[in-house]
């Protein structure tokens, strides 16, 4: 059955140990000699290494192979999953041969925290002594410590340079303060010509600004002569004067709403041409922006302006992505296991777990490919 305290199961086959029914100090259960936080660690690797996406989709005999798996491990190794879980960290990228977890478990220093000094037999509690020295001595400060961001981004800031000096024969300006200049400077250069922006822009210009453009001072509600968003208005009021009220008003209008339309389909087709594939390769058609009659054809207008979002939104990501992939093949496994140091070295312990240790490194290792990607000129 369900364990709460330790996400698993009451093992079969426990053996009760003098101690704890005698008022008396015993070695207990084996789940009382294992490390909880450790125990937890190694059932959701274990339970995840089935198939299982977490505990409560689990079934009475995963669970049981599972806490049976894990028990066995810890009793080898007190630390055994921290130390898997670094070692497929370490060694996720790495080609060519690498060490087994096994001789890799020997290196390092974790194991000799494992060896015990066996107390004197001769004494009346000789086992109680002996177990107590077994169990793992945790603080507060081996699984509470504070992430310090400012720290760790200077250290990643810190190893980019080494790198982008090693790889150009420019010098790195290292000056924050002109490099922010710069950077906003090529940011605004940058929106200036983006397509998608420029897209928009002309947009509104049909919509309602008129020839000037950004130097308009009409608005969506005070639209310039002779936009989409005035002549809509003033088919209103034609509406309003002459076809409301008379027998067939109401198709006359549309069919006027429909030849007024037209009007402006050699200017959205000038739109295309301009925007799109032929031009500067966004994905607007003309049938994404011009409809039947007027009303559709401002609603069409109305949509492409949130739909360019998305567009700008999903090339970032997609061109993100790709310089970081290009800038990954030049990181080589030195350069992960040095992002581990500066993790450690800012106040993150690597025995804190999979998703903590994960989510640190994942940021450390997005920024320094995004720096590297940066001096490469992706």
């Amino acid at each position: 059955m369900a364990n709460n305290k330790f996400y698993g199961y009451s093992p079969k086959k426990e053996e009760s140990k003098i101690g704890w029914e005698n008022s008396t100090m015993g070695i207990g259960t084996r789940l009382d000699r294992i490390n909880p936080y450790e125990f937890r660690k190694g059932m959701d690797y274990e339970l995840t290494s089935m198939g299982c996406a977490r505990l409560q989709e689990s079934t009475p005999e995963e669970r049981e192979k599972a806490t049976e798996s894990v028990i066995k491990n810890l009793e080898s190794h007190g630390g055994y999953y921290t130390s898997l879980i670094t070692y497929e960290t370490l060694f996720r990228n790495t080609k060519g041969v690498k060490p087994s977890f096994t001789a890799w478990l020997k290196t390092q220093e974790d194991t000799k925290m494992m060896e015990v000094k066996v107390g004197d037999k001769s004494t009346k509690h000789s086992k109680d002594n002996e177990m107590t020295d077994k169990l793992p001595k945790y603080t507060k400060s081996d699984y509470t410590v504070p992430f310090k961001t400012a720290a760790l981004k200077e250290a990643i800031k810190t190893e980019i340079k080494k790198v982008l000096n090693e790889q150009e024969d420019e010098d790195f300006d290292d000056d924050i303060e002109k490099a922010d200049k710069a950077a906003i400077k090529t940011a605004k250069k940058t929106k200036s010509s983006n397509r998608f922006d420029l897209e928009k822009e002309a947009i509104k210009n049909i919509l309602y600004r008129g020839k000037k453009g950004k130097d308009s001072e009409y608005t969506e509600e005070e639209p310039a002569p002779k936009s989409i968003l005035a002549i809509k208005d003033d088919m209103l009021q034609t509406y309003k004067s002459k076809f409301k009220g008379k027998e067939g008003g109401l198709d006359e209008y549309k069919a006027l709403l429909k030849k007024t339309n037209e009007k402006f389909k050699k200017a959205l087709e000038k739109h295309v041409k301009s925007f799109g594939e032929e031009g500067k390769g966004n994905k607007v058609t003309l049938n994404l922006i011009y409809g039947e009659d007027l009303p559709a054809t401002i609603k069409l207008l109305g949509a492409r302006l949130k739909e360019l979002d998305k567009e700008e939104q999903e090339e970032l990501i997609a061109k993100t992505n790709e310089r970081r992939e290009i800038a990954s093949t030049d990181m080589t496994r030195e350069q992960h296991i040095k992002l581990l140091e500066i993790i450690r070295e800012n106040g993150i312990s690597l025995r804190e777990g999979a998703m903590g240790v994960k989510t640190y490194y994942e940021i450390a290792k997005a920024a320094y490919l995004e720096g590297v990607a940066n001096g490469m000129k992706l």
